[in-house]
């Protein structure tokens, strides 16, 4: 693998080169059709603390949460979500510590249902502000909740009354609303505006929303919002990645008039994750959208989450991976070494990234040539074109089991370092407890037995 490439003539997209070298097809499409979104820009919302710890297999210690707070302060994120104080005592304590810290840019916050044990769980924690969620799609009412709608917007109101009693800056999430009536959505929205809210969020819970319904659907909310509330409305947008379309839904959502997309670090979050921080940002910035993200700062945050969460982020991932701005065929990199924009959409500088170029089976004579050039070797075209074919071999003629092997092995051993508790840990905890109460040791021997529980891995 080479480094190399001096990223200064790269211009960075200044107005003028960019103009005139390259059609720009998003530009008057978001200057004619969404100018709002341009003047207004947005306010990013990050749940990472949160709805990112659910991430199956993640507990992240105090340290890191508070580490991980600094960082989204740091870089300019306006709204975090610290945690849900009511999951355990240890939770509490750790929103406790990051609300109790100063922050340039953001306001401390953490989630609640509506009853009076979540809300006094936030009370304890000296937050200033409270998320409250409950679910709105009829599936959820009926069977989860076991609520109807009438007895959902009565608890919107005792919950909002409650947290203003005690001082709390409160925002309401309509959680499943993409599967939920709209009208129902606008009619809690309203309630929670008439009784003090002071956000909105229309969350996608399990990502269903095409882009365009997106559209459709804020736009909708929007109008009939400002239509009863004027201007003075600040909706969110929540959306999970489990069709691969968060990024674009939220985007779709800020045209309309979301001003908070809420994100996540890499990503991360229930099952297939959330709409990432960094692909939200540069994909916002680079068409003229404001986020106050410093955007050379996205690369450290993102090894540091890595770190924390013991996820390694996907090669391929946007922006961070470790192949975002990598290079291995020749027609490429010939291209690139006159100039970057010609395969590479973004500055890799810009993101806090550097630009790998790989040797192997689809390197070119430019590349090979400008490697040896690195280190002041000089070949002419015949040697050059020998070096190349015998690199392109190299590749081709390497045994992959070796490889597969180590592959096999980094599966197995992401396993291990997944943080939920095991089976076995599980059926010692219920072995334990038991102990404690007489009247049910008899149903020990129903336990499995160690040996059991690891035939089952």
């Amino acid at each position: 693998m080479v480094k190399r490439l001096d990223e200064s003539p790269y211009k960075e997209f200044q107005k003028d080169d960019y103009k005139k070298l390259l059609e720009d097809h998003n530009e008057p499409v978001i200057h004619t059709m969404y100018p709002d979104a341009l003047r207004r820009g947005v306010s990013i919302w990050d749940e990472t603390l949160r709805d990112g710890e659910q991430t199956a297999g993640v507990s992240l210690k105090t340290e890191e949460k508070v580490d991980l707070a600094n960082r989204l302060d740091e870089i300019g994120v306006k709204i975090i979500a610290a945690g849900f104080p009511v999951v355990s005592k240890q939770e509490l304590a750790t929103v406790k510590e990051i609300a109790a810290r100063s922050y340039t840019n953001a306001k401390i916050a953490a989630v609640s249902r509506m009853v009076q044990e979540d809300i006094d769980a936030v009370i304890a924690t000296d937050c200033q502000e409270i998320i409250f969620f409950i679910p709105l799609s009829d599936l959820q009412l009926d069977l989860v909740l076991r609520k109807t709608k009438e007895q959902v917007l009565d608890m919107t109101v005792n919950a909002l009354d409650y947290a203003h009693e005690h001082g709390l800056t409160a925002s309401i999430v309509a959680e499943d609303a993409s599967r939920a009536s709209t009208d129902f959505v606008i009619e809690y929205f309203r309630l929670g505006l008439n009784n003090g809210a002071k956000r909105l969020v229309y969350a996608d819970t399990v990502g269903v929303l095409f882009p365009e319904t997106t559209h459709v659907i804020i736009r909708d909310i929007i109008q009939q919002l400002k239509a009863s509330h004027g201007d003075d409305v600040e909706l969110s947008i929540h959306v999970h990645d489990d069709f691969g379309l968060a990024t674009a839904n939220t985007i779709a959502a800020v045209l309309e008039g979301v001003t908070y997309p809420q994100t996540c670090i890499n990503g991360y979050g229930e099952r297939a994750g959330n709409c990432a921080l960094e692909e939200i940002s540069v994909a916002l910035e680079m068409n003229g959208i404001k986020t106050g993200i410093a955007l050379e700062q996205l690369m450290s945050i993102s090894k540091a989450a890595e770190e924390y969460f013991g996820i390694p982020i996907t090669s391929h991932k946007p922006i961070v991976g470790g192949l975002a701005f990598s290079h291995e065929s020749g027609i490429h990199v010939n291209a690139l070494l006159m100039h970057p924009l010609t395969y590479e959409p973004i500055p890799p500088k810009k993101v806090g990234a550097t630009r790998h170029f790989y040797l192997g089976k689809f390197s070119g004579m430019k590349s090979i040539a400008d490697r040896l050039s690195s280190i002041g070797m000089e070949f002419p075209n015949p040697i050059l074109h020998e070096i190349v074919e015998e690199v392109k071999q190299k590749q081709e003629r390497k045994d992959k089991e070796d490889r597969k092997q180590i592959f096999h092995n980094i599966l197995n051993e992401m396993e291990e370092i997944r943080m939920g508790v095991t089976d076995e840990e599980f059926w010692e905890i219920v072995r334990t407890v038991i102990k404690k109460h007489e009247e049910y040791q008899n149903q020990v021997k129903n336990i499995p037995s160690a040996k059991k529980q690891k035939s089952k891995h």
